[in-house]
Formats: C-alpha cells, sequence, structure tokens
C-alpha cells in the first residue's frame, strides 16, 4: 500500500469519527433537552453533574464514532480481481471422502 493511499484512509477515518462523535454529542444534547426519562432534571438537581455529563457526552461520542468509522471502512469499495494462481488447491467434492466412525465410550455407573 503506497503512503499516498494509507494517508487517505487516515484522513477518511479521523473525519468519520469526528463526524460521528460530533452526531453523538449531538444526541445527547437532544436528550438532555427532550428531558428524556428526567435525565437533566436529575442533573440539575445534583451537586456535581460534571462527571455525568462527561460520561453522558463521552460514550455518546465514542459510540457513535465508532459506528461511523465502521460503517465508512465497510463502505469502501473493494478490489475483486483475480491476481493469478496461488492460495492452495480446491479439492472435488467426490474426493473428499469423509466418514462418520462410531467411537466406543465406556460409562461408569455410580
Amino acid at each position: 500500500m503506497t503512503k499516498r493511499i494509507e494517508q487517505s484512509l487516515i484522513r477518511l477515518l479521523v473525519w468519520n469519527a469526528f463526524a460521528g462523535a460530533l452526531l453523538g454529542c449531538v444526541f445527547a444534547a437532544f436528550l438532555l433537552y427532550m428531558d428524556v426519562g428526567g435525565l437533566s432534571t436529575m442533573l440539575a438537581r445534583a451537586e456535581n453533574p460534571m462527571p455525568a455529563l462527561f460520561l453522558l457526552f463521552g460514550s455518546f461520542a465514542v459510540t457513535f464514532g465508532s459506528a461511523v468509522c465502521g460503517t465508512a471502512i465497510m463502505a469502501l469499495p473493494t478490489d475483486d480481481r483475480d491476481d493469478g494462481p496461488g492460495g492452495g488447491h480446491r479439492e472435488d467434492e467426490h474426493e473428499l471422502k469423509l466418514a462418520l466412525i462410531p467411537i466406543p465410550v465406556r460409562v461408569r455407573r455410580k
């Protein structure tokens, strides 16, 4: 893989991770704005809401960022061209002879 391709792949991952993290933070802010499950009410009454906010926004950012990165990786085009011979030998189904052989097992009674 050339250095230019590696740089473009890294750029793709970084931008998609950033976009996913931003989307996760927007979603977490929407949850707080809509007061889903009384979340913003509980945070407003808390003595120190900063750790809870950090965990909420951080977990959504990591989750959405990873999901968007994974989607970007899986959406990359694949190269299906044949690179020539290699990779082992394909066996014919008729040559492959598998048989079930019974194995005697001793059973001890208690």
